[in-house]
């Protein structure tokens, strides 16, 4: 039974103004009639992930649209920018992984082919994984959408150009403990290992291209909880 009082939120793909009617998607119109069934006229938070969030309802006819008719609230961009590189795992850990770093409020995730990771086509993975972050963000009533890259492999990763700047952090149990000055940069870029960990070379290979390789404590976490507990570790709540 629905909670009384309850607005679902919607994800959309388009633009959004005060007095606006959006045109949804057949997959928008098909989530909002049949997952969360909002029935005509009922109101609904609808936003794009450009840090704004407004309120609407939706409107009668055969096609599914909603009428935009306030804004509810608006936020920048966090500072801060954490961007996880999640080695490849099973489709049930890498979902929840994924799912809980949006909750968090990660930036950016890519996922990251490893010697012990996952095989498979992870191309085709894609679709999946950003279904996952939009209806996560949905749920934890997050403004922005992260990004999902394509995914590369681990050595590709710790040379890669465009994270040159980043503070570049490892998580491994042979590392040192985090210090304070860990979580000061606002550009972090953050390294999980896959289920079975890396092995002795790729961490050989991490600390010859100056990564940070630093540890979450004496206890050796699953792949999934390793992400959310290092996130956690390094935002600002």
């Amino acid at each position: 039974m629905k909670q009384p009082n309850k607005q679902h939120r919607v994800f959309v793909n388009t633009p959004i103004d005060i007095e606006k009617e959006i045109n949804c998607s057949n997959e928008t119109a098909h989530h909002i009639q049949n997952v969360l069934r909002i029935k005509k006229n009922e109101k609904v938070i609808v936003f794009n992930g450009n840090g704004k969030e407004f309120q609407g309802h939706l409107m009668k006819g055969n096609q599914v649209k909603i009428q935009i008719t306030n804004l509810l609230r608006e936020i920048k961009k966090p500072k801060k920018k954490i961007l996880l590189a999640q080695c490849v795992s099973s489709s049930r850990n890498m979902d929840f992984a994924i799912q809980k770093s949006v909750e968090i409020g990660v930036d950016r995730i890519i996922p990251i082919t490893s010697k012990r990771s996952r095989p498979g086509n992870h191309l085709r993975k894609k679709d999946h994984w950003e279904k996952i972050v939009i209806h996560a963000a949905e749920q934890s009533h997050g403004l922005f959408i992260p990004e999902i890259y394509e995914t590369i492999g681990f050595q590709q990763i710790l040379i890669h150009e465009n994270f040159k700047n980043f503070h570049k952090i490892l998580f491994h149990q042979s590392g040192r403990k985090m210090m304070g000055n860990d979580s000061s940069f606002s550009e972090i870029i953050i390294l999980i290992g896959p289920e079975g960990g890396f092995d002795d070379k790729e961490i050989e290979d991490a600390r010859k291209e100056n990564w940070n390789i630093i540890s979450l404590g004496d206890r050796i976490l699953r792949t999934e909880t390793a992400a959310i507990v290092a996130q956690t570790l390094l935002k600002d709540f």
